[in-house]
């Protein structure tokens, strides 16, 4: 018991150093919004508008309506059946929905959904969907590549909004040892200025990069605040929003002020 004490402070202590060359204090939550207990496996989060949020999670094929202030469901539609769904977007009038085998679910309420799928997605798995607007795409995080080979790098690929397809290359290949060898992602968000945000529950840390793909900033997250961290998401003055599934615990979502 000593030792997981000692290590988790130990990770507090690191997170604390190097969360100081991010924009938000990453130990301290500015607000935490206790969720349903229908949100115990949330796994992808967007905002809507500075009042409400979207969220799917991995057993239903419903994307919910979140009040962003305090985290009440407000309402959610269904647009498939259950699966394993990893993240959410939205675009103009549309919601994307990200399922781990990498297929995209373009929907409207009360509309059928449209589905793109990845080709050869063998073995592959997907966590993580955000909207790059400046480029007009979709940006994927792979969280683990279908061929073991290539399991020494991560890879976000990128789906157009104009063809509504995925570009056959990745547009971004980062090396896991530059990061971290258990650096597996598992949410992806664009801040306002820019930077590309990714999120891994798996190794409890986030890393920055620049719109170029260049690495800016890597920093562990204290795993007593970050138990399951899934969703990621900013809004329009830059505030990060990151979601917990409950993993023995609540399902939660932080918000941490823009410093």
């Amino acid at each position: 018991m000593k030792k997981i004490v000692l290590i988790s402070l130990l990770v507090a202590l690191v997170a604390g150093c190097t969360a100081k060359k991010f924009l938000y204090d990453l130990n301290l939550p500015d607000q935490q919004m206790e969720l349903s207990s229908k949100l115990n496996e949330i796994s992808g989060l967007v905002l809507l508008s500075d009042s409400v949020l979207a969220a799917v999670q991995d057993e239903k094929g419903r994307v919910y309506y979140l009040d962003a202030h305090t985290g009440k469901i407000r309402n959610h539609f269904d647009f498939a059946k259950n699966g394993d769904y990893e993240g959410v977007a939205h675009h103009k009038s549309h919601f994307y929905v990200l399922r781990s085998d990498g297929t995209i679910f373009k929907v409207k309420p009360n509309k059928k959904a449209k589905e793109y799928t990845f080709k050869n997605n063998k073995n592959f798995d997907f966590e993580g969907l955000c909207v790059d607007v400046a480029n007009n795409r979709l940006l994927v995080a792979c969280k683990t590549h279908g061929t073991k080979k290539k399991r020494d790098h991560f890879y976000i690929y990128a789906f157009s909004l104009v063809t509504n397809s995925f570009e056959s290359d990745p547009v971004f290949k980062i090396k896991r040892d530059e990061v971290d060898s258990d650096f597996k992602p598992s949410g992806i968000a664009i801040h306002p200025k820019g930077h590309i945000y990714i999120l891994s529950s798996y190794s409890k840390s986030l890393l920055v990069l620049s719109a170029k793909g260049k690495i800016i900033n890597h920093t562990y997250l204290d795993p007593s605040i970050f138990y399951q961290p899934e969703g990621i998401t900013f809004n329009s003055s830059g505030d990060l929003f990151i979601s917990n599934e409950k993993n023995d615990q609540i399902p939660t979502v932080l918000i941490f002020k823009r410093k």
